[in-house]
């Protein structure tokens, strides 16, 4: 289970996560759908640990990403980027 608990994230004056709330249950899938610059790819960004929250928790099982073996926790996942 991902769990995200209030998590902000700001670039300069540029609010772009305020606050986000949100539980994805194990052996689920989530679409993060919005407009450009919504903040969608920072919010992945954050679970993934590329980008740190200035503010709140992430949690995937109930241990903090931002802890523990980095290797073992991105071994987990996958994501492409557009355009990149």
């Amino acid at each position: 289970m991902i769990t995200l608990a209030g998590v902000h994230k700001a670039f300069g004056s540029n609010h772009v996560l305020q606050g986000v709330d949100l539980t994805t249950p194990k052996s689920t899938s989530m679409v993060i759908i919005g407009g450009s610059g919504t903040g969608k790819s920072v919010l992945l960004k954050c679970i993934l640990g590329l980008v740190r929250p200035d503010e709140g928790q992430i949690t995937l099982d109930g241990q903090d990403v931002s802890t523990g073996d980095r290797d073992a926790f991105l071994a987990r996942f996958g994501m492409l980027f557009q355009g990149g």
